[in-house]
């Protein structure tokens, strides 16, 4: 594997773990609002 190819799939990998991250944060950060995050649940949930 050449160096290009190495650092390809490491900053792949970074932002794959920076979005699992943010994805967390989100999630976490709902806890301190439950009436936003019940707003949004409904409002997916009636799209179906």
């Amino acid at each position: 594997m050449n160096r290009a190819a190495f650092f390809h799939r490491r900053c792949q990998r970074a932002l794959a773990w920076a979005t699992v991250g943010a994805a967390l944060a989100v999630v976490f950060a709902s806890y301190l609002r439950p009436a936003l995050a019940f707003e949004l649940a409904t409002r997916a949930w009636s799209c179906f």
